[in-house]
């Protein structure tokens, strides 16, 4: 090849690999510009174009698995099946709104819910009316009434923090059926049992955001000893004074400020004060009994110490987080935590990592169980008690007019089902396509029928600032509404899409709560 033509292939070659750069560059501009058009319509253009289109619920048949599956069978959604399908869940719903609606007798607002007792907090704020009065007149009859009420048709109420162990009774399965003979008639059991066991009807447990700081910031372990112990029973009914002299015996230092076997003589202490230095807290109950877990466990989360457990079975289901907990269920188990705690002092980094929950949250399943306290146990009787009236009279309204919260059309068919934010009193309505019965559908049409109503969950004035999150809704779990707290929160109900499919198709106006996280 001639030198010339040697030199123009070199010019060519550099001018290609310019231009390719100067491409390169446009590209990238064209991109940032784009990436930059997107932000300001998101911030400025978006919310307010996006709330003129149709909502989610509208076309949950339209949702990612529903498109999918017509894909596979039909070559996918053209504009006039979509039409078809919107005009027919519409029909659908207009349908379904006019039959399946109710007139309730009770206005719950005008005719509140009254309990006789005298109470004075948790129910100014409550979702339903309520009313709680030592006295009642002749003209007001009461819906429910502490302790053993005579009265036929007043709800008698169960209400005790104390342990089944101690008191027999407060038991759930007992205190249901606990009888008691008058001379005129026999009383059996309560009708509304409110204890620490969340298989009540209302749990009271000990816990709640607006009595512990539970998020309250870590202070430097400045005690010698390993842990603190503060017991003033020394005849409980279980094993936990011998488990803290075998403690000891194995080579944990325990500063005992309590009646027994108290070692530390400082006077008059606050508890989660003095706990703060250590870095284990002995919160021995005076009980194992599933979901007693007193105030021993709760001031041990406050203080930012590891608690040493002797009490509920059941204790890790109220951990902030995984691996946060010593359980000793037994006298053999002594051994075993001892060896853990000296393991965690003599290594920082592992130490450190059972009280990282502080810095960075507890889990959503911690959460979801104190947020429960964020409406008053008086309230939340009030909301049980106003839903069993409600539910007694659709039993009578369905006798009679028979909805079936269903409707088809054009060989489509549409579920109506009802679902509450828990601790709040009304339904809001939600249709699902019966071709698409899923659990992420579910999920969907829930959070966007909150979002339209702006709905701000329950707990939001209770928990701690750090945990308080953005406005965005999430769901932790869905259940059926009468389900203990025990069962919606542990208990596999309705966490599969055939669960889901099953419960709908065999339950007309399928009732559900939601926990939002």
């Amino acid at each position: 090849m001639s030198s010339a033509g040697s030199r123009l292939s070199v010019s060519n070659g550099v001018a290609r690999r310019m231009l390719g750069k100067w491409i390169m560059w446009l590209a990238l501009f064209a991109f940032l510009l784009e990436l930059a058009f997107l932000v300001r319509f998101n911030r400025h253009i978006g919310p307010s174009f996006l709330s003129s289109l149709p909502s989610m619920s509208q076309y949950l048949s339209l949702s990612p698995s529903y498109l999918k599956q017509t894909s596979q069978e039909d070559g996918g959604l053209n504009d006039d099946k979509v039409a078809t399908i919107s005009s027919s869940r519409q029909r659908c719903i207009n349908l379904m709104e006019q039959q399946d609606a109710l007139n309730y007798s009770r206005d719950f607002s005008k005719q509140p819910v009254v309990v006789l007792f005298h109470e004075t907090q948790g129910v100014d704020k409550c979702a339903v009316g309520c009313t709680f009065s030592p006295m009642v007149s002749h003209e007001v009859k009461p819906d429910a009434a502490f302790g053993i009420h005579e009265q036929p048709g007043v709800a008698r109420v169960l209400r005790s923090m104390e342990s089944a162990v101690y008191y027999g009774v407060n038991d759930v399965a007992t205190a249901h059926r606990f009888a008691k003979i008058t001379i005129i008639y026999i009383l059996m059991g309560y009708n509304v049992v409110m204890t620490t066991s969340l298989s009540s009807d209302v749990p009271v447990g000990y816990f709640s955001w607006a009595e512990y700081d539970i998020m309250a910031p870590l202070e430097k372990k400045t005690e010698k000893s390993m842990a603190a112990a503060f017991i003033s029973n020394c005849g409980a009914n279980n094993f936990r004074l011998d488990a803290l002299v075998e403690l000891q015996n194995l080579g944990i230092t325990v500063d005992s400020y309590g009646s027994c076997h108290r070692n530390v003589h400082r006077g008059s202490v606050n508890k989660i004060k003095a706990l703060q230095g250590y870095k284990f807290s002995l919160a021995f109950e005076n009980s194992i009994e599933e979901d007693y877990v007193t105030e021993k466990y709760w001031q041990s989360l406050v203080a930012g110490t590891v608690p040493v457990v002797i009490g509920a079975p059941n204790i890790q289901d109220f951990a902030p987080a995984s691996n946060t907990v010593i359980h000793i269920k037994n006298m053999e188990e002594v051994k075993f935590a001892a060896t853990e705690m000296k393991y965690l002092v003599s290594n920082e980094t592992v130490y450190n990592e059972t009280l990282r929950w502080k810095v960075v949250g507890p889990s959503d399943a911690f959460k979801a169980l104190v947020d429960m306290s964020a409406v008053h146990s008086s309230c939340r009787l009030c909301i049980h008690l106003a839903t069993k009236i409600r539910l007694q009279e659709e039993a009578l309204l369905d006798l009679s007019k028979k909805r079936s919260c269903r409707c088809t059309e054009n060989s489509e068919s549409w579920f109506h089902l009802y679902v509450r934010e828990r601790n709040r009193f009304e339904m809001e309505s939600l249709y699902l396509r019966s071709n698409n019965l899923t659990m992420r559908a579910l999920q969907e049409a829930i959070i966007e029928t909150f979002n339209s109503k702006t709905h701000v969950p329950i707990w939001k004035s209770e928990r701690p600032t750090v945990l308080k999150g953005d406005n965005s809704l999430k769901v932790y779990k869905v259940y059926p509404m009468g389900s203990t707290q025990h069962d919606a929160l542990y208990t596999r109900q309705l966490d599969t899409d055939e669960d889901l499919k099953n419960m709908v198709e065999n339950t007309p106006c399928l009732k559900l709560e939601v926990i939002f996280v």
